[in-house]
């Protein structure tokens, strides 16, 4: 069994073991010690601060193994992108060529460098140990940060998005990038993806073309990856537009991962989920299984339980009352898994 709870200092070893092997693409969680301290850091404070409206904000989870309290996966969310640092899209979107005398009329797709997310809400960072990566610890790692979304809608924007992996090999080989970025940043795709990590943006902006990329001038093996998501980050990408995300012709400018975007009000953890107490049965059991939150920001546990709906509240066992460290009356928040 699992729960999903704030990041702390002593969590940074599980959080460097994950980074190193979460794979090239992650560029929000890079394998820098000094880099996932300070995301710890700001995670922390952010759960202390009095938030009126979003911010620079950013809260960090982790998900632990219950019997073993290994830590087995992490994810973020950013309150609002693009404050200080700029944050860059490409923007597919047709431009038109035609000639009257000629009778020829053409759309032809293009990429717009452009920073239409800045000021919005972020999904950011998940990674799960290979070895867990089940389909209930899954939906439980993902959908746990909608169920906080849910508990503190002021700290978040109307409109949500997340950056999907786009396509690249094992040794950091990315079609697109070859194609397009080394041309202009002079490096290869692993390095470019770490920097992004670990610096802010500008350096996007300052490198990449400023003019449209007509698609069609793309080598086909790039343009194959415009919008593809990489074969480890599918699970993750059925989960969330399962939930309700979609994309909207937004990729990522170093992979041309796919970003999808959805109303938080919208998304179906959010607008399913219930409140009420708790209230606990020693001989309970049910076939139902439900995500189950508990606790105020840096008190805030979620994991999945057997349990059944009632009029005031939700019915469950005392091991699920141990593991999120309520009571029988206790307030608590949950979803159908």
């Amino acid at each position: 069994m699992y729960l999903v709870r704030p990041a702390d200092f002593p969590d940074l070893p599980a959080l460097e073991r994950l980074a190193r092997h979460a794979g090239i693409g992650i560029t929000n969680f890079p394998a820098n010690r000094e880099r996932l301290n300070d995301k710890i850091a700001t995670s922390r404070q952010s759960l202390l601060s009095d938030v009126v409206q979003p911010g620079q904000e950013s809260y960090l989870f982790v998900m632990v193994e219950q019997k073993t309290q290994e830590i087995v996966g992490t994810c973020s969310i950013d309150a609002m992108v693009g404050i200080d640092t700029p944050f860059y899209s490409y923007r597919i979107d047709d431009v038109v060529h035609a000639s009257p005398q000629l009778q020829i009329h053409n759309r032809i797709p293009a990429l717009f460098l452009c920073q239409d997310y800045s000021g919005t809400s972020r999904l950011n960072a998940m990674v799960l140990d290979k070895a867990h990566q089940t389909h209930e610890a899954l939906s439980l790692l993902s959908r746990a940060r909608l169920l906080f979304i849910a508990r503190h809608p002021d700290r978040f924007t109307p409109k949500i998005f997340a950056e999907i992996r786009g396509e690249s090999d094992h040794k950091g080989y990315s079609a697109f990038w070859e194609a397009l970025g080394r041309h202009f940043f002079s490096m290869d795709f692993k390095k470019a993806d770490y920097l992004s990590g670990i610096s802010n943006k500008h350096f996007i902006a300052e490198l990449m073309p400023r003019y449209p990329i007509y698609v069609p001038t793309l080598p086909e093996d790039a343009q194959e990856c415009i919008g593809v998501i990489h074969q480890d980050s599918e699970q993750v990408a059925n989960i969330l537009l399962e939930e309700g995300f979609v994309f909207r012709d937004y990729i990522d400018p170093f992979d041309a991962g796919p970003t999808i975007e959805a109303k938080i009000d919208d998304l179906k953890t959010v607008s399913e989920q219930r409140q009420g107490k708790a209230f606990v049965d020693p001989n309970f059991s049910s076939e139902e299984s439900y995500l189950v939150a508990a606790g105020h920001l840096s008190d805030f546990r979620v994991t999945c339980a057997q349990a059944e709906p009632q009029v005031a509240g939700l019915v469950m066992n005392e091991d699920i009352q141990e593991r999120l460290s309520i009571h029988s009356g206790s307030l608590i928040q949950w979803s159908k898994l």
